[in-house]
């Protein structure tokens, strides 16, 4: 049970460091590329604005409604680097911070380690073994159907994909521990 809740901890600080510093340095390449193209901005306007009619174009736009407008956008030097972050380098506003990244993924990843300890932590082990394995693996399947939702799969096929996944790494844990008890 203690080895369980410490891999448990372990497990959550590992991966919401790991959402925590993903996030930031996505933050800091996002961050790189906007300055990159504020330079362009300032070294090369017209090519900028060429390049933001050719967007306009590809939107639908006639030429000489799409030149006007980039015209018109490049006017302002804030609203033009805005659109063309937007339309050339594809970059939104962040959604969560690094932090809260980390934050969510962190406890996300602490209750799915805890799902399977707390059968031990009530019954007798072999039995808890039992009860902790059909646990996980329904958890693992309705996370998977729970998916569905955003990846228009069905919910079988989503909760099946998890669930054998989920199964997978179970069985060789199983493996790894027994032969590391056997050794």
């Amino acid at each position: 049970i203690l080895t369980g809740i410490a891999g448990a901890m372990a497990d959550a600080l590992s991966m919401g460091s790991s959402g925590y510093l993903a996030a930031k340095s996505e933050a800091e390449v996002q961050a790189h590329q906007i300055e990159l193209e504020r330079r362009e901005m300032r070294l090369m306007p017209d090519l900028e604005e060429d390049e933001l009619a050719l967007m306009y174009e590809t939107k639908g736009l006639t030429r000489e409604r799409a030149r006007e407008m980039a015209r018109t956008v490049m006017q302002d030097p804030a609203q033009a680097l805005e659109t063309q972050v937007r339309e050339e380098l594809n970059i939104q506003p962040a959604q969560l911070a690094p932090l809260g990244d980390g934050l969510v993924t962190g406890t996300a990843t602490a209750i799915g380690a805890i799902i399977p300890i707390v059968p031990f932590l009530v019954l007798e082990a072999h039995v808890a073994v039992w009860v902790s394995l059909t646990v996980s693996m329904l958890a693992h399947f309705a996370i998977g159907a729970a998916r569905s939702l955003f990846t228009g799969r069905t919910i079988f096929a989503s909760g099946r994909d998890m669930f054998l996944v989920g199964f997978g790494v179970a069985a060789v844990g199983y493996v790894i521990g027994d032969l590391v008890v056997k050794l």
